[in-house]
């Protein structure tokens, strides 16, 4: 498939159905979440990495560190429990692999272990809109203040826990990419080269952030198996559905 049409039906998934949204409007889906995934409603144990990153893992060295299983995934599972306006708590638990999880009634909520970015919060988050241009602009005003971008993000319904990795992410590949970026954005520079490998800015934000934000976040777009408006090849994009809401999904 040639990338020009690849880019097209990348884009096109971005509204309306798709798999990985169970055949739901990915809007509603997505604002379900939003509405019924806060972190607050996470129930003990909760996993290492889940919370806030409060301090800048680019300026250590040995990071990111070394993930233990490659193969394990994040699931998910429904308590009984509610809070005091009646939303459901949840877990997020760890496992080795999908049989495992599968096993003890979780459901898969991404690839990889769990993050700052796991909550079904960020998951609606990622969900429902095109974050590729959105989040950019919070990086833009990074250059104007730290609150600016940090309100950006939030205001984008990402939790706290999820803006802390997103921030840290910004501004090292601010000061690691800003030329190159700075060009991208002036020029209005397509996100995929001709030979559909990423433009120059996205390769050095992949390798110089990615490792430390794929590590952190927990989840991303790519291995939660949600489309994004970047072509990415698809052996890199984890093929699953997010199918475990409950109750009305119009109900929000």
């Amino acid at each position: 498939m040639n990338l020009i049409l690849s880019s097209v039906l990348c884009v096109s998934t971005l509204s309306g159905t798709h798999a990985d949204t169970c055949g739901q409007n990915r809007t509603i889906l997505g604002d379900w979440f939003v509405s019924h995934g806060s972190p607050d409603l996470l129930l003990q144990p909760i996993p290492e990495y889940v919370g806030e990153l409060t301090e800048n893992p680019y300026d250590n060295p040995d990071y990111p560190p070394d993930d233990p299983n490659t193969s394990g995934v994040c699931g998910v599972e429904w308590s009984s429990q509610t809070d005091e306006a009646g939303l459901r708590k949840y877990h997020l638990r760890n496992f080795v692999n999908e049989s495992f999880a599968e096993q003890d009634n979780f459901s898969v909520t991404h690839k990889g272990h769990c993050g700052a970015c796991s909550s079904l919060q960020d998951l609606g988050v990622y969900i429902r809109q095109n974050l590729t241009d959105s989040t950019r602009e919070c990086g833009l005003l990074s250059s104007i203040s730290h609150s600016l971008m940090h309100n950006c993000l939030l205001n984008l319904g990402f939790s706290l826990p999820c803006v802390t990795v997103w921030e840290w992410n910004i501004l090292n590949t601010k000061d690691k990419c800003f030329q190159v970026c700075m060009w991208s954005y002036i020029n209005n520079e397509p996100f995929n080269k001709p030979d559909g490998s990423l433009n120059d800015c996205l390769q050095c934000d992949e390798d110089q952030s990615g490792p430390n934000f794929k590590f952190f976040a927990g989840r991303t777009r790519r291995n939660s198996g949600i489309p994004s408006s970047i072509y990415r090849p698809p052996d890199t994009i984890y093929q699953m559905e997010h199918c475990y809401w409950y109750g009305d999904l119009e109900q929000i």
